[in-house]
């Protein structure tokens, strides 16, 4: 099962609630926010047995008016996915500025509602080419099945836990496309503020293996 596939899924899903706070200035209306790379360390990624590769930046560019006037707004933006070929499961990471002007949030992620902030990062993934090939499912009837709260960069972040059905082309081998099946997932999906960044984290794995406790491991290992 392809990890792009079963990450754009999340797309539909929702249960991630970010808030912009620290500003920064500029000059002729324009503004540039830069977050730092988040990342898994490589050694734990490969002792859990993921791969993944190192975080690649994306800009996201915006008119936003502020008090009245026009402004300009750049927000650079770094994304990482880790595989388990073996179980199919995945996580993704991104680190977004957490930024604002006149007291408004700027980042046009981190103003965005919970779908559309993570339709917008799978979208940059798909862009950016993370996380190798895959193709496009669709989720529907997700389900709420509660919550962890796991230590992430010094705070006590609440991971929501989903479950859903998506469509996912499966590898039928031999150089062969495969054909596409209904695969029942768990999604995991949590946002923790750090410094002047917001870092999304979104984990995904069939039900038919268990790959929480890796997943959460995974995050709890987050560096920023």
């Amino acid at each position: 099962m392809h990890r792009r596939g079963l990450l754009a899924a999340i797309a539909a899903s929702g249960s991630v609630a970010v808030a912009g706070c620290a500003g920064a200035g500029g000059e002729n209306g324009s503004y540039e926010f830069d977050a730092e790379p988040a990342s898994v360390p490589s050694s734990a990624a490969s002792e859990a047995g993921y791969e993944g590769e190192d975080p690649e930046s994306f800009t996201l560019e915006q008119e936003f008016d502020v008090a009245g006037v026009n402004a300009q707004v750049s927000a650079t933006t770094w994304a990482a996915g880790y595989e388990n070929a073996d179980n199919g499961s995945a996580l993704f990471v991104a680190s977004t500025p957490d930024a604002s002007v006149g007291g408004q949030s700027v980042n046009p992620l981190v103003r965005a509602d919970d779908t559309e902030l993570i339709r917008r990062l799978l979208e940059q993934v798909d862009q950016q080419g993370i996380g190798g090939d895959g193709t496009d499912i669709e989720a529907s009837d997700i389900e709420d099945r509660g919550s962890e709260t796991r230590t992430i960069l010094g705070e006590e972040v609440e991971i929501s836990i989903l479950e859903t059905t998506v469509d996912a082309e499966v590898d039928a081998g031999d150089g062969q496309s495969g054909e596409v099946e209904d695969v029942p997932v768990y999604l995991y999906v949590g946002t923790v503020q750090h410094e002047e960044d917001v870092i999304a984290l979104v984990g995904v794995h069939p039900t038919a293996v268990d790959a929480s406790e890796s997943l959460f491991s995974l995050m709890e290992q987050v560096e920023h």
